[in-house]
């Protein structure tokens, strides 16, 4: 499976935060990813630069027959996937280690260890002062890997690689399940940029195949999500005018902030950040402060289900049906909805975005369906569809006729990272041109996704003009 969800990473720099906001949009079992730099002395360093991830521990192994790689399941209740000829996996009491045994500069490693009494920040904080200097450690927050909704911190050791032995630290550490799980990256890069990129790719590879039995939500933010109002009152021509604005922080810890315009946000421990701005709040009590510019604003925390209760009486969007008259289109549309809508939250509705590039039908029993196949959650924010979530997943679709139309049999995706081209070149044989072609034409793209958009919108009768990506303007939808 294409594990990445999101090929589109915007790096957002700011003089006060560092953002790096990656809409799931290719394949990494997250909907939306989000970086945040929690020390503003560190605004001028890239928040992008070598920043590695880690993730593993403890109990069983399977193996993967048709790959070769082995699943490793913690007792803690997270699994990865490895390749045992180039890893060599270690265990202790709550601690896990996925050693690179190929050629490298040095010693190349995932560690994770589970702490059941320690909070997160404590953790990491005493693992990352053993590395040094405090000012070359970076401060930054994001989501939990494998996960869209839970929360943890970065610590990572910046270094210009231009003395000593190459050494890279990163590490991450979350509340997991009543205990705090953290995952050490280390690294060695030496001189041979193709074995640094051969060794990050494996290390890479195992965090992203994480997944867990049974996450449990999170306590360390609890009653923090909810709405926040404030009441301001004007006089205009001697008329006194007043007006109601509020910030929604989300559990998943995406938030609005509703003033003049509504303003899409991700909030961590300190900072509400967008597209292009951020802002520091603190919280005390039910009361939400914010700072807008250098002028502090308080918001009211509102209580639970006071909300506009028309919500409750809302209409629900219905669910997308595909609206074409091609019985094998239908088939390859709900397969992808269908298949995919498993690994994201649910939104209001999910329309998926298909582009087929070429069909072969001449065996019934494998019938080929080669394009490029998004699935994508949409929240209804006014007259507008917000996209929150969804995965790119290009490749080939096996199907076989049956009495009563076509059944979906499997499906080839193409990997993500190093071995991206690989995968597509053999998973499109002589149409990989038409694919490499096919993934550059954005333009074509983004009006196959409004057209379908906009037949969903004329079937149900909706009043939808536009859909929008986070940090992008509304897209109105073709007539």
């Amino acid at each position: 499976m294409n594990k990445m969800k999101n090929r589109l990473l915007r790096n957002i720099s700011t003089g006060v935060i560092v953002v790096s906001a990656v809409i799931l949009m290719a394949g990494c079992e997250n909907g939306v990813k989000i970086n945040i730099n929690t020390d503003p002395s560190d605004s001028d360093k890239s928040s992008d630069a070598d920043v590695t991830i880690n993730f593993d521990t403890n109990s069983e192994t399977t193996a993967d027959a048709e790959s070769g790689d082995q699943f490793y399941t913690s007792k803690e209740g997270w699994s990865v996937q490895y390749d045992p000829s180039v890893i060599t996996v270690n265990e202790a009491d709550d601690f896990t280690s996925f050693v690179y045994t190929g050629e490298s500069a040095g010693t190349n490693m995932l560690s994770v260890s589970y702490y059941k009494d320690a909070q997160p920040i404590e953790a990491i904080d005493e693992l990352s002062s053993a590395w040094g200097d405090e000012d070359s450690i970076q401060k930054s927050e994001s989501y939990f890997p494998g996960t869209t909704d839970k929360w943890g911190y970065w610590r990572s050791m910046i270094s210009d690689g231009s003395e000593g032995s190459g050494l890279s630290e990163n590490a991450f550490a979350g509340e997991y399940n009543g205990g705090t799980l953290m995952f050490e990256f280390t690294l060695h890069n030496g001189n041979d940029e193709e074995q640094n990129r051969a060794v990050n790719s494996v290390l890479m590879g195992i965090m992203d195949s994480i997944t867990y039995d049974d996450f449990e939500p999170q306590t360390m933010y609890e009653g923090i999500p909810g709405k926040y109002v404030r009441q301001e009152t004007e006089e205009i021509e001697g008329e006194e005018m007043s007006y109601e604005y509020s910030i929604t922080l989300n559990e998943d810890h995406s938030g609005e902030i509703s003033m003049q315009d509504d303003i899409y946000v991700m909030w961590g421990t300190e900072w509400l950040v967008q597209a292009d701005n951020s802002y520091e709040y603190k919280i005390e009590g039910d009361t939400l402060e914010v700072n807008f510019d250098g002028m502090w604003l308080d918001f009211t925390k509102e209580e639970a289900g006071a909300e506009d209760k028309a919500s409750d009486t809302a209409s629900v969007l219905p669910a997308y049906e595909y609206t074409g008259n091609d019985e094998l289109e239908e088939a390859v549309y709900n397969y992808i909805n269908d298949e995919y809508s498993k690994n994201y939250e649910k939104a209001d509705v999910s329309i998926p975005c298909v582009i087929i590039i070429d069909t072969d039908e001449s065996d019934t029993e494998d019938i080929r369906v080669w394009g490029d196949f998004w699935f994508m959650n949409y929240d209804l924010e006014g007259e507008n569809l917000m996209l929150v979530s969804g995965g790119d997943y290009p490749g080939c679709i096996h199907l076989r006729q049956t009495d009563s139309g076509y059944e979906v049999i499997g499906m080839e995706v193409t990997e993500d990272g190093s071995g991206n081209t690989e995968s597509a070149k053999k998973i499109f044989g002589d149409k990989f041109d038409d694919y490499r072609n096919m993934t550059a034409d954005t333009d074509k793209r983004e009006k196959v996704r409004g057209r379908i958009i906009a037949d969903y919108v004329k079937a149900n009768n909706l009043d939808i003009t536009a859909y929008q990506d986070y940090g992008w303007d509304p897209v109105e939808l073709p007539k």
